[in-house]
């Protein structure tokens, strides 16, 4: 018996083969990161719909509507740019192995998430107290699940974008030395 082993017997995870020979996709290296960072954005979107108020008389108040509340319009702007950013590279996580464009969106993303849990906490400061941190909620307001919502779509775009940095084949596209995986 020799205690040598064969690539053939144990092969490694980057490189296994099916026994017609064909390049088994490994599990690190597939798109269910990009997606996930993908899905946890469009999560985040659509809780702009959702009601993140509630009022006494019954209504909701949504994300989009809150800007109107409590009159922060000079904010919109830099929030619709910071979208528009992940998105482009949420995308670019998606549809390619870039590394870096990946590790980028998961900081992006967690620096949004700390500055929305920041916006969630203020916007629970300011209910049911006599003296709110924001002026201009209507009295006897509660938060609902909208931001939470929000707040688990920055999650996964985390966690999905770090996924995806984590089985990126490239860290940068036009180098050769920027190769993570080297196919043998």
């Amino acid at each position: 018996m020799s205690t040598q082993t064969t690539s053939a017997t144990h092969p490694s995870h980057r490189s296994a083969r099916t026994p017609t020979g064909s390049k088994i996709i490994p599990h690190l290296r597939n798109r269910v990161g990009g997606l996930t960072a993908f899905v946890g954005l469009a999560l985040a979107l659509v809780s702009l719909y959702l009601p993140w108020l509630a009022t006494e008389a019954g209504g909701g108040i949504t994300g989009l509507g809150l800007t109107e509340v409590l009159d922060l319009r000079a904010m919109a702007p830099v929030n619709f740019i910071g979208l528009v950013v992940l998105s482009f590279l949420a995308s670019v996580t998606l549809f390619t192995r870039l590394g870096f464009f990946a590790l980028a969106n998961a900081i992006l993303a967690a620096v949004v998430l700390t500055a929305h849990l920041a916006f969630i906490w203020v916007l629970i400061g300011s209910t049911g107290t006599s003296d709110p941190l924001l002026s201009g909620l209507p009295s006897g307001t509660s938060v609902t699940y909208g931001p939470y919502l929000a707040a688990v779509g920055f999650v996964l775009v985390i966690a999905g974008s770090a996924w995806q940095a984590r089985s990126a084949e490239y860290l940068l596209p036009d180098r050769a030395e920027a190769r993570l995986f080297k196919d043998s």
